[in-house]
């Protein structure tokens, strides 16, 4: 029925004048516009959360024993603490000296706090030394170099893979990191390392791609004698750079866009806790029963490889080290142990070379 028509017949009824308005509007209504949805529902979520960063791995970020603190050096871990209590940031740090992959899922995984909105881990290099010193022992012979390289390789890249799987289950923001080449003095040693690695570190870039992950390529970063402290283990000045990527990395991925607030719609895991949406969702979409998140949320994973530091932050005050390290080693859970794994103690000879 078109409007004239129902204007006329309107006029002819015999109902009342009330009767008759209400259903003309009506019917004007259904042929001639469509009802204006419900106003969406008010979202109400947590604005932010503290960012809490959780490093986790080897001594490539525990690398306290491998400094001289009475002549002012400073580990990883003293200049991260003191970073991110400088911005009100949490920290901890459950890597530990000597961790393979497995020693990372076992003592250090079950260990994440609830809080932790940022994870990084530097693994694998622990499991190349181990293929290192399967060569070695057999007197670098051919057979034993092919079966490291062609068959334990492709194995320490899958074990890889799997532990990161399983810590994308936390919804919280990852990066991984790398392996860097040692500073072995001897060529054959380099040449060998520079192969591997080469092959090590590109698999590590693929899986961090096809899992979404940011990557600190420390494959990458350290470029001079005075980045390490010794052929395996970092200085204060190579500490600082790494410092320096993590907390780009956290700055560049806010709390507001964790995994865990944007993947509203998927069961969390036991160990995440439950909370509310990020406010970055669309509230129109929310209002159709979909979980849709702005693309300012959506992070993208990025590859971090900053080698400037600020010369102030490669140097602290011998007196503030000393109290830092002590600081961290009495907050360490008495749950977990906290020195270096026998395996880094085995190891002393390849930091002799």
């Amino acid at each position: 029925m078109q409007q004239d028509e129902i204007v006329m017949a309107a006029k002819d009824a015999s109902p009342g004048d009330d009767e008759v308005m209400i259903a003309t509007e009506a019917a004007v209504d259904k042929n001639m516009s469509r009802a204006a949805p419900a106003e969406p529902p008010e979202i109400t979520g947590i604005l932010d959360c503290t960012p809490h960063v959780v490093l986790l791995g080897d001594s490539t970020l525990d690398n306290v024993r491998h400094l001289d603190l009475d002549a002012g050096e400073m580990s990883i871990e003293g200049q991260l603490s003191k970073r991110c209590a400088e911005k009100g940031w949490e920290f901890t740090l459950l890597a530990r000296d000597g961790s393979t992959l497995d020693d990372v899922a076992r003592q250090q995984i079950p260990f994440i706090p609830d809080e932790a909105t940022h994870l990084v881990l530097s693994a694998s290099g622990n499991n190349l030394l181990s293929l290192l010193n399967e060569m070695a022992d057999s007197h670098w012979s051919l057979g034993s170099m092919v079966s490291s390289i062609g068959e334990g390789l492709p194995q320490v890249a899958e074990s890889y893979r799997r532990l990161l799987q399983a810590m994308k289950s936390s919804g919280c923001h990852m990066a991984c990191c790398t392996v860097y080449r040692p500073q072995f003095r001897h060529i054959f040693l380099r040449t060998l390392a520079t192969l591997s690695l080469g092959v090590h570190n590109a698999r590590i870039h693929q899986i961090a791609q096809e899992l979404d992950i940011s990557v600190i390529d420390m494959g990458v970063l350290f470029d001079c004698d005075e980045d390490f402290a010794n052929p395996l283990e970092l200085s204060t000045q190579g500490g600082a750079k790494v410092v320096e990527n993590v907390m780009q990395f956290m700055r560049d991925h806010p709390t507001a866009g964790l995994p865990r607030h944007l993947s509203m719609g998927a069961a969390p895991s036991s160990r995440v806790p439950r909370r509310g949406p990020c406010l970055s969702v669309d509230p129109v979409a929310r209002a159709f029963g979909l979980d849709v998140a702005c693309c300012e949320a959506r992070t993208r994973r990025k590859v971090y490889d900053a080698k400037k530091v600020p010369e102030d932050r490669e140097r602290a005050e011998p007196t503030m080290v000393l109290s830092t390290v002590v600081r961290e080693k009495s907050d360490r859970s008495e749950t977990r142990s906290v020195g270096p794994a026998d395996f880094s103690q085995a190891q002393e000879r390849w930091r002799m070379l």
